[in-house]
Parts: C-alpha cells; structure tokens; sequence
C-alpha cells in the first residue's frame, strides 16, 4: 500500500508537500520541481513559507496555524516565487494528519499551479472591464456564485466580498419594477430551462438612471436538471440613453417640422423632387402635398428665377454649406408671391443624402419695402419742390408772379390734368366741385373777392402729397395779403416818386415788412418742415441700423438717408439767407465776413473785402440794409459778373458809413434801365439806400464792370 501511495505521489501534477507543525517541509512530491524549478533536497527542511510572495506570508502562516490548532482542512490561494524570481499562483487544499493522541501530527498541503488560469481570468477581467461587462456562474436559486469576474463591482456598485457571501443583495440595487419582474417572469422562464435576455435599470447612482442587460443561459446536466446558470450583465447606460436621445430628437425634428409656421420641405438630389412638406409649405404654395410627390421643385418657381435657384442648389450640393435665396412662386392667376428659401444639406454618415428647404412668405414685407423706397422717392422729391418752392417765393414780389409760380408748380408736381386760380366774391357760394376737383383758399383781395386754387386731379393724392399742398399753400397764403398791400403801397409809391417825391419812411416800411416776412418764413421752414426732416431722418436711421435689410434695399435706403441730409442742409441754409441768426448779436462787419467766407467755398472768382469796426452802433435798418445790399450784389456777381475778382471796402466816419463794390466783370448799359423796378437788383440796392437817406452811385459799362459807391449818414431822419 505505501508503495502505491508512493508511486501516486511522485507521478501527480499536483505537488504535495508535508509540513510539520513548525512549518519545516518534511516531504514534498517530485512534482514540486517542475512547478518551481527547486530540487527536493532544497526545499526540504525549508521554512514552507519561504518561497511565498512576501504579501502572502503571513496570511497563509495564519492559515496553516489555524489548521494545526482547529484541526480542520483549509483551502487557500497564495502566489510563490520561483527558482528563476517569477510569481506562480497556487491553490492549495490543506488537510492535518493526527496522531494517536488526536492532535495534529503534521498537515499535508496539495498544491495546484493554476498561473495560466489566473492569466486568463485577469484578461477576461480587462475585457470586461473595459467593455462594461460582467460574467457569472451561480446555482439555480442564485444563492452562491461559483464565478463572478471583478467588474461586477463597477457595474453594480457592490464590494465583491458582499456579492460574493450574499448574492441575493445585488437585487437591492436593481429597480424595484425592474426586480419584480426578474424575480417573477424572469425566473419562472429559467425554471423553465429558458434562456433570458432582459434591460433592467440600476438605483444605486443617486440621480442618475443607469440601465444594464441581463442574459442568462441555464446549464442542464446529461438527466435535464439545471445545474448551473451561466450569465452576463452589460451595462448599456449609454446605448439606451442614445436610443432615447435619437427618439427624443426624431420627435421633436418631427413636431418642429409639421408644427413649423414656416413652410419645410425636403427633396432628394437626382431630380430635386420633393420627398416630404410641411402643412404650412401647402399653405404657402397652395398645392397639397399629395399633389408635391414626385414633383420637381424647380416647377413650382416662376420661370425667369429657375436659373437662379438651380445654382444656388448646386453650390449647396458641391460645397454642404446653407445656402439663402430669394425668388417667386410661379403666379396664380395676377397675384405675385415672393419667398425667401433657406436650403440646407442633408448630411447622413459624412454623405450627402438629400437637401432640406425652409420657406418663407416675404411677399408683405417686400411690397412695403417697395412702397417705403417709393415713398421716400416721393418725399424726397417732394421736399426739393418746397426748398425750391420757398427759396423762390423770397423773391416774389407781386400776386400775379405769387400765383403764376404756385400754379407751376402744382402742376410740376402733382399728377393734375388742369390747375387754375379762381376769384368769387365774398359771401358767395362757390360752384359746385365737380368729380375729381378740389378747391383751396389763398387768399382774399381789396375788392371784396376770395380767391381759390382750383385742381382737377387725374387721380386721389397721397397723404405726403396732401401734406405737400397743404405747406405750399400755406407759404403762398402768408405772402398773398402782404402782397396785396405791398403792392398797393409801392403803386402809390411809384405814383409819388413820379411826382418828384421820396418817401423814405414808406421805403423803409417797406424793407421792414419784407424783413418780417423774410423771418416769418425762415421761422416756419426751421420749425416745420426742417424738424419733420430731421424727425424723417432718424427714423430711417433707426430703420436701416435695427432691421435686417438685403444688399440693394439697405444702399437705396442709404441714398435716401443722403438726400435728406442734403435736404435738411438746403433748407438750414435757405432758413441762414431769409433771417441770418446772428447778424445783430455780431454786427455788421463779422456777418459779412461770415457771408464772404461762406461764398467763397462757392464762387469762381476772388472776394476781397477791407472793413474796420465802428466806434458807434448802428441800427437794425443799418445793418440789415447794408448786409442785404452786400447779399444781392454777391447774386448779380454769380449769375450776370462773369468776374474773375471782386472787391470790397466798408469804412465808417462820425457822420457816415461808406461802402464800395468793384468787380472785373461784363458789366451793363445801365441807360437801358432807368429808374423803374424792372430790374429788381439795381433797383432794390438803390431803394435800400434810399430808405436809408442815404446816396448810391451805380458805374457800369459793357466789358467794364460793375461799380457800386454809396454812403449811410449816422443818423437817419
């Protein structure tokens, strides 16, 4: 019998070593050395533990103290050290052999290298580690594991010694919904023998859902008993939250495209012919989408804007870049309908896959951009009618010129076929207007007669057209009474001046009337029709800064913001000829200096002018006489001179003021004048002068110039 045991020992892979209560190895199998690489004689006598790693020592010393001392069998794991320094891992089953007495004698330790076997297991483990993945093997009723890889930890959120010893508590971190129904239909299909793939979701992250797959193959024996479940849990957290985020996105891209106000379609790219359409693109084309399918879009474009459109979509297929555009629908019946379409490209997996479109109806907001630009054409040429308008009405002088102008230019401006003045006598009713007529009041004269102007409109005004007339007549009717008396009062003039008198104080009158009117005139251009410039202005400012516009509106609108501007710097400057602001406050020297410095940046010829300040203050008629002679000589030097230089001087006395003017020009025939108010420059200096008391002394001759010498006493009577 010993022989056998003998034979059995040196012939098994497993090395059995005998070791003494002291731990000193008293027998070791042959196998030892080929597990090792030590001979027998080496580890014979040898403390047992020294060929352990140094990490296992102790606890297997403990082991083996606990074997000797319970007497009891022990089964271990522990790595050695072999002959050549590499780490073994051993199993071990350790069994004490007693004496005749019942204590133990010495322990027999059958040990395993179960190396390669652990190699394996750790890959396993860093697979499915790294693949979020854990493999078990447990009894039918799941009460013991007879294999969990490590990653069961991370996957659950369970230590492994608890999962190992009490493997029922892993159902505590599974959802309770998800548990009753592995504890229910799950396990009666095991019961069954049945295979089970199973999603379930884990609670152990706190606010945060985690989801793992469960799958589990029941192991039968050779009689068709379960002996074992082999199975393995995936975590699949992030696939399912993918699934779900797909799913949330195809709803919501599904909501946003059939709730969308915008019309979407989508096409594919052989034909462009449309694969899908939104109710709101029905909407806006009017036709139904059962009508779209296997339509081509091109078709649904007005002709001229096919070529556009194709190359824009071909840019959107070559380049996978957005691509907007505007164009029109092709009409139904006379209405236009203009779209702007933003073409998007379909991308599927890097690939170009189809193009998505988004349509939206502009064609209100083009027509009113259409309108607004026309509009403000309108109001710009408006404007420059009433600056030119104004700017004339300063220098008329009688009703009939008054009314002659105001008729030329309604009928410039406004769409009229007919345009005249009529005259009824107060208290009469005025005849019937007949159909497309209007009649507004201008004024009244002296014999008692209420007079009209009369419109035949070839079709209804404009609400700035409107406005338009309502100023031109407004100007037209604070001149027509003044007119009307100036007129009278220059015919008695005249008539006085025949019969060798000179009425200086009507003179001035005169001048005066004319100078309040002047300001009356500057008052209302500065106060009227320049704020409503400027108020135009900025609002168009603030319109093109604050709105999105394309291209070529956005450059009209800014021509137009141009030509208020300009606007708004002619009227400021027609306002500065009627009433200089400043002209008393800075007296007469500065002022016409100021009036020089501003014609020179205009004029074509050389302006010289020597002046000294006055030791005494002269009167308002002074100043404004004296600056009011200087401006209408300056007229005739840019409209009749021809002059390539002028001069002037302005020299004061105790008892007078002197002033001259000189020019190189073409100079007149002033014989050809004589002394009535038909030329109203030469006449209007020497009445100013006149009205002043004062003498002027006019020297012209063709090719000789222009030559002005005149004197203003101190002190007018």
């Amino acid at each position: 019998m010993f022989e056998m045991y003998r034979i059995i020992a040196e012939n098994t892979m497993d090395s059995i070593v005998v070791v003494d209560n002291d731990a000193i190895v008293r027998f070791v199998s042959p196998s030892l050395t080929e597990m090792t690489g030590y001979s027998l004689k080496e580890y014979e006598g040898m403390d047992a533990f020294n060929i352990l790693h140094p990490d296992d020592r102790e606890r297997v010393r403990g082991e083996h103290a606990k074997a000797v001392g319970d007497g009891c069998n022990v089964d271990t794991s522990y790595r050695i050290i072999d002959a050549d320094g590499r780490v073994l891992f051993v199993e071990a089953r350790v069994r004490p052999v007693l004496d005749e007495t019942g204590h133990v004698k010495y322990v027999v330790a059958v040990a395993r290298d179960v190396t390669e076997r652990k190699q394996a297991e750790r890959l396993l483990e860093q697979i499915l580690s790294n693949t979020n993945a854990a493999v078990f093997s447990t009894d039918q009723h799941f009460s013991r594991y007879t294999f969990c890889s490590e990653s069961m930890e991370k996957i659950s959120g369970l230590p492994m010694n608890v999962i190992r010893e009490h493997p029922i508590r892993l159902h505590d971190h599974i959802h309770p919904d998800d548990n009753d129904a592995l504890m229910g239909e799950v396990k009666e299909r095991l019961d069954q023998g049945l295979s089970v793939t199973r999603n379930f979701r884990w609670i152990h992250h706190k606010d945060e859902e985690r989801w793992g797959r469960l799958i589990i193959h029941p192991y039968l024996n050779s009689e068709g008993s379960i002996e074992r479940l082999d199975g393995i849990i995936l975590d699949m957290t992030e696939k399912i939250r993918s699934d779900l985020a797909l799913e949330e996105s195809e709803q919501r891209y599904k909501s946003l495209f059939e709730n969308n106000f915008d019309g979407v379609f989508s096409m594919e790219l052989s034909g462009f012919y449309f694969v899908g359409a939104n109710r709101s693109f029905e909407e806006i084309v009017g036709v139904e989408m059962d009508q779209l399918i296997d339509r081509c879009f091109l078709g649904i474009l007005h002709d001229e804007d096919h070529a556009e459109v194709y190359a824009a979509l071909v840019q959107v297929m070559q380049l996978g870049l957005s691509r907007d555009i505007e164009c029109r629908l092709a009409q139904r019946g006379n209405a236009e309908k203009i779209v702007s379409i933003t073409f998007v490209p379909i991308i599927v997996a890097g690939k170009l896959n189809g193009i998505h479109g988004i349509v939206k109806d502009i064609t209100k907001r083009k027509q009113e951009e259409r309108e607004l630009i026309q509009s403000e054409e309108r109001y710009k040429h408006l404007q420059q009618s009433l600056n030119r308008f104004a700017g004339d009405l300063a220098r008329v002088m009688k009703v009939a010129d008054l009314e002659r102008r105001l008729l030329d230019e309604v009928g410039a401006v406004l769409r009229v076929s007919d345009a005249s003045i009529e005259e009824v006598p107060q208290g009469e009713e005025l005849p019937a207007a007949q159909a497309g007529e209007m009649r507004v009041k201008i004024g009244e004269k002296a014999q008692g007669m209420a007079v009209y102007l009369r419109i035949a409109l070839n079709q209804g005004l404009q609400k700035i057209e409107e406005e338009w007339l309502d100023t031109a007549v407004h100007y037209v009717t604070i001149l027509y009474d003044n007119l009307q008396f100036i007129e009278d009062l220059m015919q008695r003039m005249e008539a006085m001046v025949e019969g060798g008198e000179t009425p200086r104080w009507m003179l001035r009158l005169l001048f005066s009337l004319s100078e309040k009117e002047r300001a009356s005139l500057s008052s209302d251009l500065h106060d009227a029709v320049l704020q409503d410039l400027i108020i135009w202005y900025r609002k168009l400012e603030s319109l093109r800064s604050t709105t999105s516009l394309d291209h070529r509106t956005d450059q009209e609108l800014k021509r137009i913001e141009e030509g208020l501007l300009d606007a708004i710097h002619q009227i400021r400057i027609t306002c500065n000829e009627l009433r200089p602001p400043f002209l008393l406050k800075m007296g007469l020297v500065e002022s016409v200096k100021s009036l020089l410095a501003y014609a020179r940046m205009f004029a074509n010829y050389e302006i010289e002018f020597v002046a000294e300040e006055p030791s005494y203050t002269l009167s308002e008629d002074q100043i404004l006489g004296l600056y009011r002679i200087v401006q209408e000589l300056l007229n005739n030097a840019n409209k009749h001179a021809m002059a390539t230089k002028v001069a002037m001087e302005l020299a004061f006395t105790e008892d007078e003021v002197r002033f001259t003017y000189s020019d190189n020009g073409v100079g007149m025939d002033l014989s050809a004048f004589g002394g009535s108010f038909q030329h109203m420059g030469i006449a209007g200096i020497e009445k100013r002068v006149l009205s002043l008391d004062g003498k002027v002394e006019l020297t012209s001759s063709p090719n000789a110039g222009f030559h002005v010498h005149l004197r203003i006493p101190t002190n007018i009577k």
